[in-house]
């Protein structure tokens, strides 16, 4: 597949990252999946420059950070590890951009996740209500 934002080493960050922040299991798609990649590489591919450099420049340091304590780049790690990992991006007072990034992480990847009719099935809920003036105005344009 090709994407508009994720490269080959961004994609494979990110994936581990949003497959621990929302599991699949016998019910969802969790986050990871590739309809949840696909949502979340949409929207990045649409925001300014400088938002999408900020956040790839996170990924790779997402990547890179476990070397210092486990040895191992983030996408290698176990997902008791990884999750670790993920636990002190988003606490860590080393750095507040480290907790923003982590932030903007978990919002992409929470958007592919909810974008899912899939997972609107699991929720009850019964999908964007297309009488709606948002779309009516859009449908005009």
């Amino acid at each position: 597949m090709t994407y508009g934002f994720f490269t080959e080493k961004t994609l494979a960050t990110f994936r581990a990252a949003a497959a621990c922040i929302v599991p699949a299991d016998e019910a969802s798609p969790g986050a990871g999946s590739d309809g949840a990649i696909a949502v979340a590489d949409r929207a990045l591919a649409a925001r300014p420059e400088r938002d999408r450099k900020l956040l790839a420049t996170f990924l790779r340091a997402v990547e890179l950070l476990p070397v210092l304590r486990y040895g191992r780049t983030f996408s290698a790690l176990g997902q008791a590890e990884r999750e670790a990992t993920l636990r002190w991006l988003e606490s860590t007072r080393l750095s507040p951009k480290l907790r923003q990034g982590f932030f903007g992480l978990k919002t992409f990847a929470l958007m592919g996740y909810y974008a899912q009719a899939e997972v609107w099935t699991e929720l009850g809920y019964p999908g964007p209500r297309m009488d709606a003036p948002y779309y009516r105005l859009r449908a005009e344009e």
